[in-house]
């Protein structure tokens, strides 16, 4: 080769060595202009966030910057919710403060006196009806027909009244009996150290229950914690709602149950089941079993009410529930179709079940994980729960008893216990309550004479986000910590003892408080002290108790932890 030769440049080498370089050179001008444009974005949001006051001396609800344009704050509102809302919290302290979700403004209320006073406005001024009609018909399948919704709106007043059964003395009274005398005869039951999944009870067999021996050589049941207290509850409170032939027939309805609630914001969406997602499909499928199964009951009901045989599945519909006797009245005058019907009882079954199962979950593992508060607990309603251990005649010893359950001195005559309640309803759930504004509406920060106002604009929408105060430390000491005597206020001395809920919110307020708050807090009483009064539990593999993670969910939080324990009956009870 010469060594004076000149390379001659190949030409398709230079050609591709340019489209490379053209492409970084794209590549880095479009981020730039990204990072410009978001820069913008953060400073144009910051600059106009600001509350500004207007004529009549009230304020804008301050925003929060954002850095991208349109779609503002979804990222973080879907991806680190907590996060977002807390610092906001923190950064606002006049009790509320607004979010850009896809171009619309949300305003975050999280000040008590706000939150109230928004819950109280008439639906004309703060409505939130148009929300429940498109729950009603995308999560539990009602129909859309003009029609169907007609007689919607023609039932909602007397829908409520139904509820009265939920809150009278007489009707809840029974409600409550009713559900313990189930429970009495069931809670020996919780787990029957039977190995056969063929001897087991549904709940045993949805929490995968199998028996084990502990190092020390005590025989024990190894269950998964929530499933076994969620189905348990679930069979054993429903009857009082929907009557035994229901429980009884559909043995799988509350799995279906279960899915429908875990599918419930993707439901909410509207999205069709034949997209490739599967909570979607999931979710609509266990819908309509759930619906398919409540179909047949209703249909059982009418059958009943016009006086023919409701079939040899139904024949004990007599203790079906005053709500829904009462409902099946108002679904006949006006002249329901049985989807119809079927759609409002699987909301109902949702409403009651849903977060209460999951609330007592959670007391239990609070109160199992603290021994000291555990036996406090168990002194406090000795008096009012007699659990005790039959003496042995036969050879084998027969399971241990409740004879007497009083579940009006669990509220009255046992604060610790209501305490760990209003507790678990502080940390455990996350409520929000919802309105879209139709007109301006001014609202004061605090109850305080000159406190600062602010304007809700028509068109925008309201979230009283009650969770966000829940853990608020300007209210509660150490927010994040579970105290079990938390809410206890001595009064006199140490003599009287005071237990209320103070600030806390979590069944709503206003025209849309939950209907059946009073039996939540019975049915979450009289459970929790079933199983603290039978059972043990600890930790399946003997390290110190750990509480599951939240998973957000419509109310009380969930989990997709596997929580595996280890159950025995209740030692040291009284021989009679």
């Amino acid at each position: 080769m010469d060594p004076n030769a000149t390379d001659v440049p190949v030409p398709g080498l230079q050609i591709k060595s340019t489209t490379s370089q053209k492409l970084d050179t794209t590549w880095l001008t479009a981020l730039v202009a990204l990072l410009i444009l978001a820069i913008t974005t953060r400073f144009i949001s910051g600059l106009l966030g600001p509350s500004k006051s207007a004529h009549d001396g009230s304020k804008s609800v301050p925003m929060i910057p954002y850095w991208i344009p349109i779609i503002g704050h979804i990222p973080q509102f879907s991806f680190a919710p907590q996060d977002l809302l807390s610092k906001a919290r923190d950064t606002y302290r006049s009790g509320v403060f607004a979010l850009n979700l896809g171009s619309t403004t949300h305003n975050i209320v999280f000040s008590p006196s706000m939150g109230g006073s928004l819950m109280n406005q008439k639906h004309s001024i703060a409505n939130m009806d148009s929300v429940g009609k498109h729950v009603m018909t995308a999560v539990f399948g009602f129909p859309k027909s003009k029609a169907s919704m007609q007689r919607y709106d023609a039932s909602l007043s007397g829908l409520n009244t139904c509820y009265k059964h939920l809150i009278s003395e007489s009707s809840l009274k029974n409600m409550v009996q009713n559900t313990i005398d189930v429970t009495k005869r069931n809670i020996a039951n919780l787990v029957t150290f039977s190995e056969s999944r063929v001897d087991q009870v549904e709940w045993e067999r949805t929490s995968n229950a199998e028996t084990n021996t502990k190092p020390d050589g005590e025989l024990v049941v190894e269950a998964s914690m929530m499933p076994l207290i969620r189905d348990f509850i679930a069979a054993n409170a429903n009857p009082s709602l929907i009557g035994s032939d229901f429980v009884n027939n559909n043995p799988d309805f509350f799995q279906d149950l279960w899915d429908v609630d875990r599918g419930f914001k993707w439901l909410a969406t509207g999205l069709p089941a034949w997209l490739p997602i599967p909570q979607v499909w999931k979710a609509k499928i266990a819908r309509n079993r759930a619906f398919d199964q409540i179909l047949k009951f209703e249909e059982a009901m009418e059958r009943r009410a016009n006086g023919e045989d409701p079939g040899q599945e139904w024949q004990d519909l007599d203790n079906v529930g005053p709500v829904l006797t009462e409902r099946l009245t108002l679904y006949r005058q006006l002249r329901f179709t049985m989807n119809e019907r079927a759609a409002l009882e699987l909301s109902l079954l949702w409403a009651m079940n849903a977060n209460a199962n999951m609330l007592v979950f959670w007391m239990l593992n609070h109160i199992y994980a603290d021994k000291d508060v555990l036996a406090r607990l168990r002194e406090e309603i000795a008096p009012f729960v007699h659990a005790f251990q039959p003496k042995q005649t036969l050879k084998m010893p027969e399971p241990p008893r409740i004879d007497t359950f009083d579940h009006e001195a669990l509220t009255s005559k046992c604060p610790l216990l209501k305490s760990c309640y209003i507790e678990s309803l502080r940390l455990d759930a996350a409520p929000w309550s919802f309105r879209v504004m139709q007109e301006d509406l001014v609202l004061p920060a605090s109850k305080e004479k000159d406190a600062e106002r602010f304007l809700l604009k028509k068109g925008t929408y309201a979230h009283i986000a009650h969770s966000v105060h829940h853990t608020d430390p300007a209210y509660f000491d150490d927010p994040q910590a579970w105290r079990a005597d938390r809410h206890i206020k001595h009064e006199r001395g140490d003599d009287e003892v005071s237990v209320n809920m103070g600030t806390i919110r979590p069944y709503g307020g206003g025209h849309s408080m939950c209907k059946g708050r009073a039996f939540a807090q019975k049915e979450a009483l009289v459970f929790a002290a079933a199983f603290i009064s039978m059972w043990d539990m600890e930790p399946a593999d003997g390290a110190p108790w750990k509480l599951p993670r939240y998973k957000p969910a419509t109310g009380v939080y969930s989990t997709n932890d596997d929580i595996r324990v280890w159950i025995s009956r209740r030692k040291g009870l009284p021989e009679v």
